[in-house]
């Protein structure tokens, strides 16, 4: 059962559901957690969870949706020059850091959508991510030609190359790096990427 809806048409009942799951997965993970965990968050009854959803992997398709489209309305997309835009975007997919709450809740979904190939409504949201992700790179990539910023570059080949670069980081983060550790580093190999086609444009 998924809600096809933002998290701002689902309806308060099923808003509240929604915070409920978010806190007990930034609690108990996605492996471990159980209807109960969120029962626990929930300040109605547990009937009411088990009225809308059949149980925790059907629930966890619609708090996929959920914070998946919170996620699409938090990309930047700005006025600022392609190069900046671009550099906003890194900052805000990898901080150099994240507070253990956050961490976790990516860690969920990471999860999930590992387990995408064996659940086809895991894998539809993840393809519209990508897919919304990928039009917003090939944006400012087209952006930076048109200004100059950028140069000898096919922007659907770059925006791909950004798409696979960003994602693959944010996966060695979750199963490399603890929460509170420094990714400077990874962050610098993209910039070294950004510099590389700013650097066509001299």
């Amino acid at each position: 059962m998924t809600t096809n809806e933002g998290p701002h048409e689902i309806g308060p009942v099923k808003t509240e559901i929604m915070e409920a799951t978010y806190e007990a997965v930034s609690k108990h993970g996605y492996d471990s957690l159980t209807i109960q965990d969120i029962a626990d968050e929930f300040e109605k009854s547990r009937t009411l969870l088990y009225y809308h959803y059949d149980g925790r992997d059907d629930l966890l398709v619609d708090f996929l949706e959920y914070v998946l489209y919170d996620f699409l309305e938090d990309l930047p997309e700005t006025k600022d020059s392609a190069r900046a835009e671009l550099e906003t975007l890194v900052e805000t997919l990898l901080p150099e850091t994240l507070d253990e709450d956050v961490y976790r809740i990516q860690l969920a979904m990471f999860e999930l959508r590992v387990n995408g190939p064996h659940d086809r409504d895991a894998r539809e949201q993840y393809l519209h991510v990508d897919k919304e992700l990928k039009e917003l790179l090939e944006r400012i990539f087209t952006r930076g030609l048109e200004t100059g910023e950028f140069a000898n570059i096919d922007p659907t080949v770059e925006a791909d190359l950004f798409l696979s670069l960003l994602t693959g980081t944010r996966t060695r983060r979750l199963t490399v790096y603890d929460p509170d550790e420094s990714i400077q580093e990874l962050r610098d190999a993209i910039a070294t990427q950004i510099e590389r086609i700013a650097a066509n444009a001299n």
